[in-house]
């Protein structure tokens, strides 16, 4: 769900003028870095769908809270630090409606680590309705994106 996870970032925005658009883009994305990161060093493994250090509900977690409370510090602002351990989270929120990956019928999402229980709504079993809902999301975080600058131009000259 790539496109999902750009239009959270995307929304994001709007709730933290200050914070760059890529900071939050690579908030949203930081579950699947991490996975590439893990992937690399052997920590997981292929399929991707058994990532649980990266995409397991307790990591995710552990993974928002750090990237939240570095945000907070770096910018010394709690807020925004909330906002970025949101985002981060948002991944596997979405991840959760999208997963599995078609043409499986398991869920595949881990609760904690391998062999724990594993959850998913299967949204990717519907190649239409995987990306048409990936498109409408993106569409709507672009038109309130550009809005939201409009705005921010009008008010500011």
């Amino acid at each position: 769900m790539v496109f999902g996870h750009i239009a959270v970032a995307v929304v994001a925005k709007k709730a933290a003028p200050k914070v760059s658009l890529g900071i939050l883009l690579v908030a949203a994305e930081a579950l699947d870095i991490l996975w590439g990161v893990f992937l690399l060093t052997g920590v997981e493994h292929l399929p991707p769908s058994v990532s649980p250090w990266s995409h397991g509900l307790l990591m995710a977690t552990v993974w928002s809270l750090v990237g939240g409370l570095v945000a907070a510090r770096l910018s010394r602002n709690r807020r925004t630090g909330v906002l970025i351990g949101l985002v981060v989270f948002s991944h596997w929120i979405l991840d959760f409606i999208s997963h599995p990956m078609w043409p499986s019928t398991k869920p595949d999402l881990p609760l904690l680590f391998r062999g724990s229980p594993t959850v998913g709504l299967g949204l990717w079993r519907s190649r239409g309705g995987e990306i048409a809902g990936e498109l409408l999301l993106l569409a709507f975080s672009v038109v309130m994106y550009v809005v939201d600058r409009r705005q921010r131009r009008r008010a500011g000259s």
